[in-house]
């Protein structure tokens, strides 16, 4: 195995599991070509761009080095994961308020059950992530990632377990913050049919609970969106600054 063979067989570890992981470049529906082509495409510049081995690889070290990539790619993937879970979390939250987690949806893609609101909170991400050229940078940090973690390196300071425990309770309180408009509206509602119950006692507010949350939920939705899709926007920069932490910190 020469040595261009062994080291554009790593940086395809490493660029392949992320791809696999990261909501931005993988879905369920796409063909699982087009990952492994997409995967190619990011290597093949990165060949360019990194220094090459100065010797050939045992085998021994070979399966090491490739273990250690396949740990950093699904290390950065599972950040980028991780802040496209929190407005899905977000949207959940606001599904349960509102009525809609008892009528979850399967979804295919992920495999579990997915909430209405959920769904669309993690759409309008992706929309973002991409309108916004989030991407370009999600890539830039992915070909640095190989600066700061070289391909012969398997000495690392510690594993950034606790930046990855912050960035937990971080995404935890942005999904809270996310959801709280569409939160509050809904228990106004509530209030509100509370208070028709209190003084019109023959209205079945069970009846009428449940199609006026879900108007109003969604009308708020609508006007909340544009709020909404500037706190997402807001969220994504801090997705690039814990990837190129995470690196820093193992470094």
């Amino acid at each position: 195995m020469t040595l261009e063979v062994q080291q554009f067989l790593l940086v395809m570890i490493r660029m392949t599991v992320f791809i696999a992981i990261s909501p931005g470049f993988s879905h369920a529906s796409f063909p699982t070509v087009s990952k492994v082509a997409l995967a190619v495409g990011l290597s093949i510049p990165v060949m360019a761009v990194i220094e090459p081995f100065q010797a050939e690889l045992t085998m021994g070290m070979f399966v090491a080095i490739g273990i250690k990539e396949l740990f950093i790619g699904m290390a950065l993937g599972y950040i980028t994961l991780l802040f496209f879970t929190a407005v899905e979390i977000a949207g959940s939250l606001v599904d349960f308020q509102v009525g809609f987690s008892m009528g979850s949806i399967y979804d295919p893609s992920l495999g579990v059950n997915a909430s209405y609101y959920g769904r669309i909170y993690y759409w309008i991400s992706i929309m973002i992530f991409f309108l916004a050229n989030i991407h370009h940078q999600v890539i830039t940090s992915l070909v640095e990632s190989f600066t700061w973690a070289p391909l012969d390196q398997l000495n690392f300071t510690h594993i950034g377990m606790e930046g990855i425990v912050h960035l937990f309770g971080h995404l935890f309180a942005t999904a809270v913050q996310l959801a709280i408009p569409l939160i509050i509206v809904a228990l106004l509602s509530e209030l509100t049919l509370a208070l028709i119950s209190r003084t019109v006692p023959s209205i079945n507010v069970l009846i009428l609970g449940m199609p006026m949350k879900t108007l109003v939920s969604l009308v708020f939705m609508f006007l909340f969106l544009p709020i909404l899709m500037q706190n997402i926007g807001d969220l994504f920069p801090d997705m690039i600054r814990y990837m190129n932490e995470w690196l820093f910190s193992i470094s």
